[in-house]
């Protein structure tokens, strides 16, 4: 821990440069998380494609559930 590199092999500029690089030039500064951030924001309510998938999972799954309880009342 006195400075000098580690014995070995050394990795390439381009994966060490953010390691090296100052802590405000990765982090965001105060500034910037308080600041007003312009454009669209995150949707309110899920789009209609969301929503068409949620749906086609649940009757898919109702109905996976209704023809196993169908086939094991007919076992019994």
């Amino acid at each position: 821990m006195n400075g000098e590199p580690p014995p070995g092999l050394t990795l390439p500029e381009a994966l060490t440069r953010l390691l090296k690089a100052p802590r405000g030039a990765i982090w965001p500064t105060p500034e910037d998380r308080n600041r007003l951030r312009l454009g669209r924001q995150s949707p309110r309510e899920p789009s209609r494609a969301v929503m068409g998938v949620w749906i086609w999972a649940i009757l898919y799954n109702v109905m996976g559930f209704a023809i196993l309880a169908t086939l094991w009342r007919t076992m019994h």
